[in-house]
């Protein structure tokens, strides 16, 4: 590993799941599991137990209510105040079943909660047509559409329903807790609106999925929004946390260990997806489809658990090459070409 983006690694302890682990009397450090091959989620609780602040709160899975209740009961933790940093099932997936069973107040960005709440009312009993031609202009078989359909709606069923008001936060608030003052920072790309926090006097970066130590998060476009550059807000988001947050924060990322080393990090990152898009724009002296780059852009085999997440992350780099002006769309029969210009 070049020693240039060598991270470290602090803590060597790591929380079973269900457990807690308190970094220092005011930081504690949660793990929960998910059903997945990213097998685990870290949660975060600020200030003292019996006056907490939760930071993201697992899927709205009974393993996961369980193991919550039981940590609560055994720790004694009174959770007084639940921040989400992004809307995605694994961070928000029980704030509601938190607000309602502990009376607490949700706080997050205004864009990811109004999201969220369109996307958990699909019920999977209609499938928008504008979703199927997205798909089909994508270039996937019929038998993979098929399989899109009769999923259609699941996002709703890992999260429990929302609260009907909420607590907005935005970039540049300062959040209060036990006298230290939290800064967010929103980040775009792999959401609308995705709030990092940060304590300037802990040196703690609260990161969600901004920042994560050994995998990029997914930056894709979806059905609702097709023509979306959502890899030029990330790779921006990116730049915007170098010149923002300090060098020598401890990283807490949603998944994976604590480190050290954001700038290294974010600028790897960014290296990472410029690569990849000089890459894909040489791939293109021919046209090809979305479906057809996978083998460009990711290491891991594509199959019907994550085709659909490919999809959406081969597009995002496919307009942002379009948006930059070195690639062209051309449409025939329904099918999305691509060609560098």
């Amino acid at each position: 590993m070049n020693p240039d983006t060598r991270l470290e690694f602090p803590i060597d302890e790591v929380p079973k799941n269900g457990t807690m682990y308190s970094i220092n009397d005011e930081i504690h450090w949660v793990r929960m599991p998910l059903p997945m091959s990213l097998n685990h989620i870290n949660l975060w609780l600020i200030g003292s137990k019996n006056d907490a602040t939760l930071v993201d709160t697992g899927m709205f899975l009974d393993d996961v209510k369980s193991a919550w209740t039981d940590l609560i009961s055994k720790e004694k933790i009174n959770i007084k105040k639940l921040i989400v940093t992004h809307m995605h099932p694994d961070h928000i997936g029980l704030a509601g079943w938190f607000v309602k069973k502990f009376n607490v107040p949700l706080c997050m960005s205004r864009t990811d909660y109004l999201q969220c709440k369109v996307l958990a009312a699909d019920t999977g009993e209609y499938v928008p047509h504008e979703a199927i031609n997205f798909y089909k202009q994508a270039g996937l078989s019929e038998s993979q559409i098929k399989n899109y359909i009769e999923r259609f709606g699941f996002f709703g069923s890992i999260i429990h329903k929302l609260p009907d008001a909420y607590n907005r936060i935005k970039d540049g608030d300062v959040i209060l807790i036990d006298d230290d003052e939290w800064e967010c920072i929103e980040g775009r790309g792999h959401t609308m609106e995705h709030i990092c926090l940060l304590s300037r006097a802990k040196k703690i970066l609260i990161s969600g999925d901004q920042i994560l130590p050994k995998i990029t998060s997914h930056v894709g476009v979806f059905p609702t929004e097709p023509n979306a550059n959502p890899l030029e807000d990330w790779l921006e988001s990116c730049k915007k946390l170098i010149e923002v947050v300090p060098r020598d924060v401890l990283v807490l990322p949603a998944h994976g260990r604590p480190f050290l080393g954001a700038h290294k990090r974010l600028n790897t990152i960014i290296k990472h997806h410029e690569e990849s898009l000089d890459k894909l724009e040489e791939f293109l002296s021919e046209p090809k489809r979305s479906v057809d780059v996978f083998s460009v852009l990711f290491r891991r085999e594509i199959d019907d658990s994550n085709r659909l997440m490919a999809t959406g992350e081969s597009i995002a780099h496919l307009n942002c090459l379009i948006e930059r002006g070195l690639v062209k769309k051309n449409i025939t029969d329904e099918t999305a070409y691509y060609e560098r210009v």
